[in-house]
């Protein structure tokens, strides 16, 4: 995230589309030398809420420093989370663990370009498993 960035509340498995694959999400920081006043916490909610917070509910979350060789793991699809304002630039690698592809996601998914993404996914995973065999075998 670049000076001023953020990421306002979300869920990273979004249904009806491929994002809905997501089972974990997981992001390693990089930032060697942060300091509280740089910015860019992020901030996991722990209410019951998704993408936003539900009416009525207190305030409840826990916010984690994007600190140098910090590591977070958390489930795609039902911790919300945020990235707070930045004021320094803010680096960190970003990944998700998927759950197996089924023929059931094709027809749930929300888009014919979703679903073009989907047929280009398990062309993806079918490759990179041919060439992670090819290593061992």
């Amino acid at each position: 995230y670049p000076n001023g960035g953020f990421y306002r509340r979300h869920l990273d498995a979004i249904p009806q589309s491929v994002s809905v694959l997501r089972s974990y999400s997981l992001l390693l920081y990089l930032n060697v030398d942060w300091k509280e006043g740089d910015g860019g916490n992020l901030r996991i909610h722990l209410d019951s809420g998704g993408d936003a917070k539900p009416p009525g509910e207190a305030d409840n979350f826990v916010d984690v420093r994007p600190e140098g060789g910090t590591l977070v793991l958390f489930r795609s699809d039902v911790v919300a989370h945020e990235v707070l304002d930045t004021v320094k630039e803010r680096m960190a690698v970003v990944g998700w663990y998927n759950r197996p592809f089924s023929n059931k996601d094709i027809g749930s998914l929300a888009s014919e370009e979703d679903k073009v993404r989907s047929m280009m996914l398990i062309a993806a995973v079918g490759l990179v498993t041919v060439g992670v065999v090819g290593i061992f075998v």
